[in-house]
Parts: structure tokens; sequence; C-alpha cells
């Protein structure tokens, strides 16, 4: 990528701060639909196939472990 890619969303941010705003918003709507996406077929169709509560059970103790691993991780840096 061309550094001028950066420096043009640098100059956006500073002269129009509602339409950068705006695409900041999308483009985290558009990485979460993504990993939604992406766990839906994981645990859903991969793992726990017609079994949602375990899909459902699953995915959340695997968060809390991987949140948990963060808030370590995080402590340490800190």
């Amino acid at each position: 990528m061309d550094l001028t890619f950066f420096e043009g969303f640098k100059v956006l941010r500073r002269r129009n701060k509602v339409l950068f705003t705006l695409i900041v918003a999308t483009l985290i709507v558009v990485f979460w639909k993504g990993v939604w996406g992406l766990t839906d077929i994981v645990f859903d169709e991969w793992l726990f196939r017609d079994h949602l509560f375990w899909s459902n059970l699953a995915a959340i103790i695997i968060s809390i472990i991987l949140l948990s691993g963060a808030g370590v991780l995080l402590e340490k840096i800190a």
C-alpha cells in the first residue's frame, strides 16, 4: 500500500470528522459481520451440527477463556 492512502485518511479525519466517523463505523460493522459469519460456520456447521445449545455454550466458554487470557496478557504488558 502506498503511504498516500493513509495520508488521505489523516486529511479526511482532520477536515471532515463526520464522514471519517461514518467510514470507520461502517468498516467496524463489516468486520464484525465477517467474524459473526465465520463463527456461525465453525460452531454451527462444523463442530456442533444441529445442536444450537452446545454451539452457543462452546462459543461462550471459548470467549471467556480468550478474554481471560487477554486480560492476563494486558496486566503483564502494563
